[in-house]
């Protein structure tokens, strides 16, 4: 089975940075559920471009 390429996480709308999924659920108006690519996953602009 394939590892996944990415994780489930939560950020704060006002401040920009992560929050927990409980406080995520009781503030859903100001916060937000995003898919961070796992390390070495996605673009993150570092490497050797080929």
């Amino acid at each position: 089975m394939a590892k996944k390429q990415s994780h489930t996480d939560y950020r704060s709308s006002t401040t920009g940075k992560f929050v927990k999924k409980s406080y995520a659920d009781k503030h859903p108006n100001t916060t937000q559920k995003e898919s961070i690519p796992n390390p070495g996953r996605g673009d993150t602009g570092r490497g050797k471009k080929k």
